[in-house]
C-alpha cells in the first residue's frame, strides 16, 4: 500500500493519549488522513494543531452515535481506546463490568460495523489494539482480561467473516506499556514506550497487500513483574 497519498483515511479511537496519539502522529507523518477520536478535547485539539491531516472528533464511544464519527472513507480503523476497572472481581460490580466491556470491545464491534462497507471498497485494515492480558489472565486484573479475551475473540472471528471481502484484520498485543492505565509498581524506564506500539500498529497498517500481519506480541526487552 503507497502510504504516501493523502488520500488514505483512518479512524483511531483513544487518540488523546498514549497508544493511539502516536498511531494518529506516526499516520499523518506519513501523509494519512486521520479521524482522531478521545473525550480529552483539549489534548485532542493540541493533537490536531499538530498536522494539517489530522481532524479531532472529541466523543464518547459509550453514548454518542459512533456512526456519526466516521468519514465517508475509511482505509484503517484503529480501536485503541480502553479502561481498566480498579480491582478484581471481588470489588467489580455489575456496572463496571458493563463499563469495560462496552468501551473495550462494544464500542470497537459497533465502529466496526458501520465502517465495513467502506472498509470492503479500500480492502483496509482493522487494528484492534488488545494487551498482554487479552492471552494471560492475572489475578490483579481480571475484569480487564476478561474484556481483552474477548477483543482477541472478536477479532479472529471477524477476520474469518471478512476474508471474502479483502478486510484484514489484526491484533497487537502490547505488553507493560508506559500509558497512564499502567500503574504498576516498576521502573517506568523498563516499559515499552506508546510511540513503539504505534509503530508496530502501523507496520499492520501498511503491510504489502498480499499479506495480513494477524497477531503482533510487543514485549519489553527485559520482562517484568510487580
Amino acid at each position: 500500500m503507497d502510504t504516501q497519498r493523502s488520500s488514505f483515511t483512518a479512524v483511531v479511537t483513544g487518540a488523546s493519549s498514549a497508544i493511539g496519539q502516536q498511531v494518529a502522529l506516526q499516520l499523518a507523518e506519513r501523509g494519512w488522513r486521520v479521524i482522531a477520536i478521545g473525550r480529552d478535547q483539549e489534548a485532542l485539539a493540541e493533537l490536531g494543531r499538530s498536522s494539517a491531516l489530522i481532524t479531532p472528533r472529541a466523543a464518547d464511544l459509550l453514548t454518542d452515535d459512533l456512526a456519526a464519527l466516521l468519514p465517508a472513507r475509511v482505509d484503517a480503523l484503529v480501536h485503541a481506546a480502553g479502561i481498566s476497572p480498579d480491582g478484581g472481581v471481588e470489588r467489580t460490580d455489575a456496572e463496571d463490568w458493563s463499563r469495560v466491556f462496552a468501551l473495550n470491545v462494544t464500542a470497537g464491534a459497533q465502529l466496526v460495523r458501520y465502517a465495513l462497507p467502506s472498509l470492503r471498497r479500500s480492502r483496509g485494515t482493522i487494528v484492534f489494539v488488545n494487551s498482554g492480558a487479552g492471552t494471560a489472565a492475572r489475578p490483579r486484573n481480571t475484569p480487564y482480561a476478561a474484556s481483552k479475551h474477548a477483543l482477541r475473540a472478536l477479532a479472529n472471528g471477524l477476520r474469518g467473516e471478512e476474508e471474502a471481502h479483502g478486510v484484514r484484520v489484526s491484533t497487537v498485543y502490547p505488553g507493560p506499556t508506559d500509558t497512564p492505565m499502567f500503574t504498576g509498581d516498576v521502573d517506568r524506564s523498563d516499559l515499552i514506550r506508546p510511540s513503539s506500539v504505534a509503530a508496530a500498529i502501523l507496520t499492520a497498517i501498511t503491510a504489502s497487500e498480499d499479506v495480513q500481519l494477524t497477531d503482533i506480541h510487543v514485549r519489553p526487552r527485559r520482562e517484568l513483574s510487580w
